[in-house]
Order: structure tokens, then sequence, then C-alpha cells
């Protein structure tokens, strides 16, 4: 799963500036706090100055990265972007933030403290109904049947993704994906509202099991909005599959003779957006596109899910860390592969050292062998 080591100064100088731009420094800021001239961070930069042990050292800790970050190639991120946000500082965040995850997912890993199943659909679809069709394969897979499938975070890890939660920011785009091996890791923007985050989820396990950007006949085109586009579809199927849907549908209809209420019961039911929930719908052909104009300007409250009785329970709250991974850094504690101060790094500082279990102690018999050649 190791990432291959850069074999350049030129490579290692461009993730100096990539580190020196994404710290929001200057040639000359970052040359002053190193003590250099900015000519010198250009020649670094470039490749034209090589950077001894210390020095490397010392640039790490002005941008905050750690040495390694600067001799290893990046991850390939695959970012799902909303439709107003494209620009690149909104992609920079999450890459910073997913490369890190990548790295502490690749140690525990490496010392043999994780353990991720591996499942894998045929990859690639080209229609709806082939996205739709991969939905409910997924499904099967996990033996979850077509009801609400909550707890999505442990519910995908069965299907070899960890996912992961966090606070991004309303600029940052919704989330992004990248293959270590057979793993997949996820990370969400926690930011975003609880219906949504959900979605997001579903849709880089899209992107985890279809390997849209691993298959060359993917998609309805060749273009990356038409892979969003059928990945979208995937998540919505996985999340609110169509007979469940259609059957939760013809349920209420005594109760509920009015859809809006309908549908704010489907929206809490499963845990999926007021946009989302009535797109589908539109999609099913369940209401008109009058309806679905009308309901789009008349976004439920938390009074109309009380007047049907119903609850929308949050999901993925930021901080949110995939169980298998956050038991695999306490056992990594436990056993004395890592130290309380780095534990509480990969948790990101969701505990604290008192929180944290005692490590195992080495028993006596295991000890006794030491002293044998003494005695």
């Amino acid at each position: 799963m190791e990432r291959a080591r850069l074999g350049s100064w030129a490579e290692v100088g461009s993730r100096v500036a990539t580190a020196r731009e994404r710290g929001g420094f200057t040639q000359r800021e970052l040359g002053d706090r190193l003590g250099l001239h900015r000519s010198a961070i250009t020649r670094i930069e470039l490749g034209q100055r090589h950077l001894d042990a210390l020095e490397l050292a010392q640039l790490a800790d002005a941008l905050g990265r750690s040495v390694e970050w600067f001799l290893t190639e990046p991850p390939a991120v695959i970012a799902s972007h909303r439709d107003d946000l494209s620009a690149d500082r909104n992609v920079q965040r999450l890459e910073d933030e997913l490369e890190r995850t990548c790295r502490d997912v690749e140690l525990l890993n490496d010392v043999n403290v994780l353990s991720v199943p591996s499942a894998a659909l045929h990859p690639g679809v080209t229609s709806r109904d082939e996205a739709e069709a991969r939905a409910l394969e997924a499904r099967s897979l996990l033996g979850r049947g077509d009801g609400p499938l909550l707890d999505l975070q442990a519910a995908v890890e069965p299907l070899g993704l960890l996912a992961f939660s966090l606070d991004l920011g309303p600029s940052v785009i919704d989330g992004g994906y990248v293959r270590l091996g057979d793993i997949g890791v996820a990370l969400v923007n926690g930011t975003a509202d609880p219906g949504r985050r959900r979605f997001n989820l579903a849709h880089e396990l899209g992107h985890h099991l279809l390997a849209d950007e691993y298959t060359a006949d993917f998609g309805l085109g060749t273009t990356r909005a038409d892979r969003e586009a059928l990945i979208n579809v995937f998540a919505i199927h996985f999340l609110m599959p169509r007979s469940s849907f259609h059957t939760r549908w013809t349920e209420l209809s005594g109760q509920w003779p009015d859809p809006r209420h309908r549908l704010v019961v489907l929206a809490a039911e499963f845990r999926v957006s007021w946009s989302a929930t009535i797109s589908h719908a539109l999609t099913l052909e369940l209401i008109s596109r009058s309806d679905f104009e009308l309901l789009k300007v008349r976004r439920p409250t938390s009074g109309d899910y009380l007047e049907v009785g119903a609850r929308f329970d949050e999901e993925l709250q930021p901080v949110a860390l995939a169980p298998a991974y956050s038991q695999a850094a306490v056992r990594a504690y436990r056993r004395g592969v890592i130290t309380a101060d780095r534990t509480i790094e990969l948790l990101r500082r969701t505990v604290a050292a008192e929180d944290l279990p005692r490590p195992h102690e080495m028993p006596i018999e295991a000890l006794a062998s030491e002293f044998e050649d003494i005695i």
C-alpha cells in the first residue's frame, strides 16, 4: 500500500511549492522563516537547490508537514464537486485532509493492526438502469434488504470503504475518495446538512465500487459530468431503493393524503436531504414537475417533522472517524507500536491521553528468557 517515493529534486521542489501555497506563504515569507533569501526558495521549488536532511526537517516544520510528505507521491484524489464550488481553493483543503487521512490509514495498515474487507462490483456502468442495478447489488452484498440503511458510516466498511467526516467549511467541495490497494478512503465535508452528508458518502461509495476512474468504457460519455451523474444515480438508489420507496409511499397515503407530509416522513426515515427526496419522487413519477417546483421552496422545518411524528437522526457529525480505523489506532497503541501522542493525532484529538486504555504489559513468562543468559 505504500506510495512510491519521488525520484527527483524537481518533484520534491514541486511538493515544497504546493505546501507553501496551501499554507498561504509567499516565497519571501517562507525564506524569512528559514533564514534563506527568496531566491533560494525559488531554486528549491525548481529543483535547482538540493536540501540536506536538517534543512528538509526545518522546512517541514515551518510548513506544518512531515518530512515524508515531501518525499512521496500524493494519492490520486477523486473529488466530488458541487456545481457552484469549482475553484482550486475549494479543492486544496479537501486534498490536504484526505492525503493526511490516507497516510494515517497506511501507517495502521503497515503495522498490521487494520483489517478491512474487500468487495467489488463489476466496474463501470453505461446507463441509469445499470447504475440502479449496481446499487441493489451493493445492498445485496450487505444483506440489509431494501429498507432504510442506517449508520451508513459503519455500513460501508464491509464493502471495503473507510469513511471519515471532517468540518472542512462551507466553501469546500462535498467530498473525495482515494483508493489504497483494496481499501477505499472517503472523506465527506461534515459542514453539509445531515442528509447531504449521507448522500455524499453514498456517492463516494459509488466511486469505490464502480471504479469509474479506472474503467475505460464507463458511463454515458467521456466527461466527468457524465460519470458523476451516473454515480449520483447509484447513490440515490443505494440510499432509497425504488421498491421500498414506492411501498412506503403507498403505506403512508392513507394516513397522510398530502404528498408533502408523506415526503417529510420519507426524508426522515431514509435520512436523506429534502432536495434528494423530492427529486427521487419526481424521477419515480410519484409527483409532477409542478409539485416538485412548489416543494422545492417549502423545505420542512423541525415543526413539520414533529407534526408527522418523525425524527431526523443525524449521522456523520464531524469529527466522525471510520470505526475500523479508530479500533486499529487504539490497538496499535495497546501493542506499544505507537505512542499516546501519535494515537491522539490519529484520532484527530477526539480523545485525551487519560481516555486511552492502558498499553498491554508484557507477561513475566515472556521476560524469563531475557534473564536466562544472565543467570
